[in-house]
């Protein structure tokens, strides 16, 4: 968890927290050098219930730069990012996703769920595919990660991208690895935090660009035409990628006239 100043959003956070019945978990709190109580209020909640936690202080910090750094702290299994003010839509739902972290194979990455979006109220999530995360994020309330496995790949938040850094990190990871869809409503997402209310201008002009650098040659067959359109390298495109892109418009018309679907 990233906490600036929000010592009066704890008790929603943290509380949701304290009532999992499973408590085979560690918080790892990252704050930015709140001037509030956040981290003496953090510490109370946590010492109280008995639930192994840390807290580390990291003037100046962003949210990313504190996500990244929760992350080298981290020592479980599967790491979860909670946001200050987000809060657990339920008292099992740790106990609940459990099984499907134990069972996921060696090759998934993210297990991730559903959302309740509280304003307007929506349950947010569903299984994803690339050309959806070209249009729309997975929300990191829904999501579990695996670890040692982003460690080892050494992804992290691209801090150039101050909203939607989490965007990116997830199309890079979905280019790396395998994402298990398993239908549990996670989370209750606040929507007061700042991507909620403007726009990352630098990573929507980056997206195309960069998925066709995660994905690589593979981007020909995953990308939709206009999308991969989008991510031309150069202006006026060159000999290479213009032969990309018509062999990615002509496996795109036969993915809709043949009998078969691919997947990333």
């Amino acid at each position: 968890m990233a906490t600036l100043n929000a010592a009066q959003d704890l008790p929603r956070s943290l509380g949701s927290l304290v009532d999992q019945c499973s408590r085979d978990f560690e918080v790892v709190l990252v704050d930015g050098g709140s001037a509030d109580l956040t981290c003496e209020q953090a510490f109370g909640i946590l010492e109280a219930a008995d639930i192994r936690h840390r807290i580390v202080v990291l003037p100046g910090s962003g949210i990313y730069e504190a996500i990244n750094h929760g992350v080298t702290e981290a020592r479980g299994q599967w790491i979860y990012v909670m946001g200050a003010d987000d809060r657990l839509m339920s008292a099992d739902v740790f106990a609940s996703i459990a099984p499907s972290l134990l069972a996921a194979n060696p090759r998934t990455l993210v297990v991730h769920g559903d959302v309740w979006i509280e304003e307007p109220g929506y349950r947010y999530g569903q299984p994803w595919d690339l050309p959806r995360f070209l249009d729309r994020n997975i929300s990191h309330q829904s999501a579990f990660y695996r670890r040692r496995s982003i460690q080892s790949l050494r992804i992290t938040y691209d801090l150039s991208y101050p909203l939607y850094a989490d965007w990116d990190y997830n199309i890079r990871l979905f280019a790396s690895g395998e994402f298990l869809y398993v239908p549990l409503l996670v989370a209750s997402y606040a929507c007061t935090g700042a991507s909620s209310r403007s726009r990352d201008e630098r990573f929507l002009a980056d997206k195309e660009k960069n998925a066709r650098n995660y994905y690589g040659w593979r981007s020909i067959f995953v990308m939709p035409p206009h999308r991969f359109a989008m991510a031309s390298p150069q202006s006026p495109p060159g000999f290479l990628f213009r032969l990309q892109f018509f062999l990615n418009r002509f496996i795109w018309v036969l993915r809709r006239v043949l009998p078969f679907q691919s997947s990333p």
